[in-house]
């Protein structure tokens, strides 16, 4: 019906094949930034299924929900953008399966994939052994490694977004998606309150288990092997003992989202030009 309809138009001039154009190339660019955003999150969601599940750990049922609801909030505004009003002279790529979407997802996909091992690996260094949250098939119980995960989980979800909405040439920036900046806005804002733990009810209603405190006793620790093996670990572990589990969560993130904006940035100037 797009291609055919300029030549049903009775407007005597062409302008309507230039409204095709523009909004045949604001739809493409819509679809392939969708597939790439449902391709990396669920490689991202498998790898946090799966490391909890080794673990015997699970996620909260609020945890889920707020998530699938900030998810659809965001793929609906994202669907709301509107073609420019000018016909840009670059071209858009004309498949999902082109080579530029596939290396973009994997390298994004890579840099979460370090970030979540990361933050797991420091987590469980924290997780008592004979912490009840780690039975499995056991009820749900926040502890550290689940809260790492669920703030990553959703800030790869949100980092997505933000790195996959293409805008200029083809669509509105980001900017003018009013709708769109101020969810992303909100999800930032939300991730940084709960990971400083600035305001505890939202921890609680995130079901978000306290952070550990790092600087321990260490002559309570001399008396118990965990605290001992802890307050003498060096490494990332070591950082983050000297650090603050907080901040290194805050570091981390921040890590995570820069890297991956560079890397849909790289690929698309070695493209695209």
């Amino acid at each position: 019906a797009s291609v055919a309809s300029p030549f049903t138009s009775r407007v005597t001039s062409i302008k309507c094949c230039k409204d095709v154009l523009q909004q045949g190339r604001c739809t493409l660019v819509t679809m392939l930034q969708i597939y790439k955003i449902l391709g990396v999150n669920c490689l991202v969601n498998a790898l946090v299924l799966t490391k909890l599940h080794m673990h015997g750990v699970k996620q909260g049922d609020r945890q889920l929900t707020i998530l699938g609801m900030a998810i659809a909030i965001l793929f609906f505004f994202v669907t709301r953008s509107k073609p420019l009003a000018t016909l840009s002279p670059q071209r858009p790529p004309s498949s999902v399966l082109c080579k530029q979407a596939l290396l973009s997802i994997a390298a994004q996909f890579g840099v979460h994939f370090v970030a979540i091992m990361i933050a797991t690996d420091i987590s469980m260094v924290f997780v008592d052994p004979y912490d009840p949250s780690i039975i499995p098939d056991a009820s749900f119980n926040a502890n550290v490694l689940n809260s790492c995960t669920f703030l990553l989980t959703m800030l790869a979800t949100v980092n997505t977004f933000v790195v996959n909405y293409r805008g200029r040439p083809y669509m509105q920036d980001m900017r003018q998606n009013k709708l769109l900046l101020r969810s992303v806005q909100l999800c930032y804002a939300v991730l940084v309150i709960c990971v400083l733990e600035v305001f505890p009810p939202l921890n609680d209603l995130l079901q978000l288990a306290p952070f550990p405190d790092t600087q321990m006793d260490m002559a309570a620790a001399d008396g118990d092997e965990w605290l001992s093996r802890i307050s003498k670990a060096g490494g990332l572990t070591g950082f983050v003992r000297e650090v603050g589990f907080p901040l290194s969560m805050c570091l981390l993130m921040t890590v995570d989202t820069i890297a991956a904006f560079l890397c849909e940035k790289t690929f698309i100037r070695l493209f695209e030009g």
